[in-house]
């Protein structure tokens, strides 16, 4: 009797959720931020080559074609990706006894944005992650350090970006 309560409980819940049309991020239902009748769609951005490379390989789709923007045929059916990326940020976070740093925290901050004929139909909002570097060693350990925790930062940036897009949050 318990087990049965409990189904109709979770049936009744599921189908609550389910009648305010929510679902959860990355699993959505439709296309995602890039409308479905868009047949071709060029990235642009301020970010390094790696990361626009592996942001391409990552919205390969069977549903639109990567072209640059001097490549577009049909304005009509194109939408233009556009990523932002700030400059990573360090702030002190941890000092020891004297008062001298010993460890920093790494912030990375970025959007994604969806034009179609030059009105912005989507934007991510701001996404963000972070890390922390320890300042122990000479200048060329931290100096890797912060380069290792920087990139990935960008992987991790990359992820929830391409999740956000995705889902059309």
């Amino acid at each position: 009797m318990k087990l049965q309560r409990f189904k109709i409980t979770l049936l009744a819940a599921v189908l609550a959720l389910s009648g305010c049309a929510y679902h959860l991020v990355g699993h959505g239902g439709g296309s995602g931020a890039i409308p479905t009748n868009v047949t071709s769609v060029t990235i642009t951005g301020n970010v390094g080559s790696e990361l626009l490379t592996q942001l391409r390989q990552q919205l390969q789709s069977d549903r639109y074609t990567l072209v640059n923007s001097g490549d577009v045929t049909d304005q009509a059916h194109h939408a233009t990706v556009s990523v932002t990326l700030a400059t990573p940020i360090f702030t002190p976070s941890t000092y020891d006894i004297s008062g001298v740093a010993t460890q920093y925290r790494m912030t990375l901050t970025g959007s994604l944005q969806v034009d179609r004929d030059g009105e912005t139909i989507w934007h991510s909002g701001p996404i963000q992650r972070q890390g922390d570097v320890f300042v122990t060693g000479g200048p060329v350990s931290i100096e890797a350090s912060k380069q290792r925790l920087q990139k990935d930062l960008s992987k991790q940036w990359l992820s929830d970006a391409i999740g956000r897009l995705r889902s059309g949050f």
